[in-house]
Order: structure tokens, then C-alpha cells, then sequence
């Protein structure tokens, strides 16, 4: 099959399940090209890594600006580049885009063509700082494509709420590689800590993801700053401004129990060498360090929102505290922290379990080719049925 996948940026968690679904994609036999924006703002830009790991397969890669700009010339340059990249009749079969401003460049595109290409997206995530106008367009466009795709059912009903039409949107949950992989140079000090912490007796937990209000690492900040005498080392990993975090720190003078190590490759490493993973997110789609947690044997513990309360099934495969709670964090610490080994493992086993039955790579590549062949039949349908064909 031919497909082109379409992004603002390959970037973090979304990112990650990008580039491993177009890997799987590609030892498949599929011809897989990917098209991203080429030009970062704050906050937001392709990872090199993620890049070189495309380019490493010999998987093509084009950066063409802008499809995260909301800019009709920068957007069109992209669908003019679209064309140059594709002859008439050698279009894709399925364009996969995996934001709403990259599904309107393919809905650009696609009709350019007469159709000829099927076109779904992956809402990843709904931002939280979207304004009125936004929303409408981006719902818009989401009613406009073949099929949306979302990684869980919480997603499905945000969307639906907002206006998407429910028949349209299918779920297909996001797959994780079965191996952590080795430390990089740069994480070895930092893992050489947390072993020698948790050698000393102390409880060695990681939070990982970009710096940002909706990840929301402050609270976590917060809460080893109310456990007192508990020994405790907190690890943080992400990209992002550290600002905010670390004023946090020093607010609640913590410093000698918190580390800040900022973007890594090997962030997964580092969560697989912590007790405890905390995620104190105020808004997720569906967090892949999580899904990584469950494969690798690292216990988590999310705020209680809904997309992370159904990720862990209401505390089978995990703990849950009350959002923006930093007291009711501290004190799921301290229960943590208290727990009797055979627990613990109980609750790695049923992690464990659901992540090789539901969030393997293997399995979100088989649901998005399901996906696929419904749109290219229904593609092919409408070419027979149109006056033209």
C-alpha cells in the first residue's frame, strides 16, 4: 500500500508512535513516505533523533514548511510541494495525517486529485489553548476527512462532544517497542543516582515529558516538598523551559531530592530504572511512557483524569491521586512507598499482560491497516460509482 503520513512535527510521545507505526509500516513492505514541518517555534519542533531513525531506514523524509503555522500561503506551500512530489496517477493510496492543519493540506491535495487518496487523522491530543475559532475549524476538518482516528475511548467522546460526527472516528491504541534499549552517555550519571538512592533506601520515582502547564510537573515538585523526613529522589525528564520547574523547586526547597535532567533519548531507560512513575497531567491523550512503564515493569501512578484513570483501569494496573492534589500525591507516595513487594508484583504481571495483548506496535500497525483497506475500498467504490470513471 502507498502511504503518506503527514505531521506538524515528529515530536514526544505522538512523535514516538509516529515514527514506530511508519518503521512497522515499511518492514511490512508498504511504501511509506513522511512529510513534516521543517521549521521549529518554542515548544515545538521535530526531534533529530526521531528523524535519523527514519532516514536510517531509508524511509523518505521531507521537511517542508508549514503545516503548524495557521498561515494559508505556508499551508499551500506544502500542498504545492505535495504535487511536485507526486505525478498525476501515482498518488497515495491513504494520506494519514496526524493534526487537523495536516488532514486541510491533504483535503487540499486530495481534491486537487479528484479524490483519488483516502484520507484519516490521528487526533493525538486536544490542546488546551485552542481559541473558539479554532475549535470550529479543526472540528470542521475532522468532518471532512474519510476517518479519525483516536487512541482510547475518552478521546472518542471529547471529539464527539465537540461536534464530530461519532460514526466517523474509530479507536486504535497506541503500540510501544518490547525492549527499553541500552543507557546513552548522557543518562549514565543520572542512572548511576537513581541505582545508588535506591540502594540507600530511598524512593526513586521519574516524571517525564515536556515542562509545560498541562503535564504539570509542578505538582510532583510540590508533593516531595510535604514528605518531610521520607527519603525520596524525584527525577525529571523532558524538553521544554525548566523555568517554572525549577523555581518550583526552590520554592518548596527540595533541591537536594530532585533532579532535573531535561530531554533524553534514552527517557524510557531512565523511567525503567525509577520504583515509580508519576504522571500529574491536568490533560493526555494517550501518555506512551505509560505504555512503556507497563512493558518495561515500572509501577505508575496518574492523576485521576479520565483518559489516565481508563489507562490504568481504574487502579488494576496502577495508582491514581487526586488531580492537582499535591497532598493527596504526597500521600500516595508515602502508600507506595509502603508496599509489600508481592503487590508490587502483582501489579507488574497485570501491566505487563495488557500491554502484550493491547498496546503492542504489531497491534496498533494491524488496527491502522484495518482502517486502511476499509478506506481504500470505499475510495475505490465512489471511483466506480462517479460519471467520470
Amino acid at each position: 500500500m502507498k502511504i503518506l503520513h503527514l505531521a506538524t512535527f515528529l515530536q514526544g510521545g505522538a512523535g514516538r508512535a509516529i515514527v514506530d507505526l511508519v518503521h512497522e509500516q515499511h518492514a511490512a513492505g508498504h511504501d511509506v513516505t513522511v512529510v513534516v514541518s521543517g521549521s521549529g517555534v518554542p515548544g515545538y519542533g521535530n526531534y533529530q533523533a526521531y528523524l535519523d531513525e527514519l532516514i536510517a531506514l531509508h524511509i523518505p523524509v521531507r521537511l517542508v514548511d508549514s503545516m503548524f503555522e495557521r498561515t494559508h500561503a505556508r499551508n499551500l506551500a506544502v500542498v504545492n510541494a505535495l504535487d511536485q512530489m507526486f505525478a498525476i496517477g501515482q498518488e497515495p493510496q491513504i494520506i494519514h495525517a496526524h493534526a487537523a492543519i495536516p488532514s486541510l493540506v491533504a483535503l487540499l491535495f486530495a481534491g486537487s486529485r479528484h479524490g483519488a487518496t483516502a484520507i484519516l487523522q490521528t487526533m493525538h491530543g486536544w490542546g488546551l489553548v485552542k481559541t473558539s475559532d479554532q475549535v470550529a475549524t479543526d472540528v470542521s476538518v475532522l468532518n471532512l476527512v474519510d476517518r479519525v482516528v483516536v487512541p482510547s475511548a475518552h478521546s472518542a467522546g471529547i471529539l464527539a462532544a465537540l461536534g464530530v460526527t461519532p460514526t466517523r472516528i474509530s479507536m486504535v491504541p497506541y503500540g510501544v517497542r518490547p525492549e527499553a534499549g541500552g543507557v546513552f552517555d548522557d543518562d549514565h550519571q543520572t542512572q548511576l543516582e537513581m541505582t545508588r538512592a535506591r540502594n540507600e533506601g530511598a524512593l526513586v520515582v521519574a516524571c517525564v515529558g515536556t515542562f509545560n502547564q498541562r503535564k504539570n510537573q509542578t505538582l510532583l515538585v510540590d508533593a516531595i516538598g510535604r514528605l518531610g523526613d521520607m527519603p525520596i529522589l524525584g527525577v525529571f525528564v523532558g524538553d521544554g523551559d525548566q523555568g517554572t520547574l525549577r523555581e518550583a523547586i526552590a520554592a518548596h526547597g527540595c533541591g537536594d531530592r530532585v533532579r532535573v535532567h531535561g530531554y533524553s533519548r534514552g527517557a524510557r531507560q531512565l523511567a525503567a530504572a525509577a520504583d515509580l512513575l508519576v504522571l500529574p497531567s491536568r490533560s493526555e491523550g494517550q501518555p506512551i511512557a505509560v505504555l512503556e512503564a507497563f512493558c518495561d515493569g515500572t509501577l505508575v501512578a496518574v492523576s485521576d483524569i479520565p483518559e489516565l484513570v481508563e489507562l490504568v483501569d481504574n487502579g488494576l494496573l496502577g495508582f491514581t491521586f487526586r488531580s492537582d492534589d499535591p497532598q493527596d500525591l504526597a500521600g500516595t507516595l508515602r502508600t507506595f512507598s509502603r508496599l509489600p513487594a508481592s503487590t508490587r508484583r502483582l501489579i507488574r504481571r497485570r501491566a505487563r499482560a495488557r500491554y502484550g495483548s493491547r498496546f503492542t506496535v504489531a497491534a496498533m500497525a494491524t488496527g491502522y491497516l484495518d482502517v486502511y483497506q476499509t478506506l481504500v475500498t470505499a475510495v475505490d467504490g465512489r471511483r466506480r460509482e462517479s460519471p467520470a470513471a
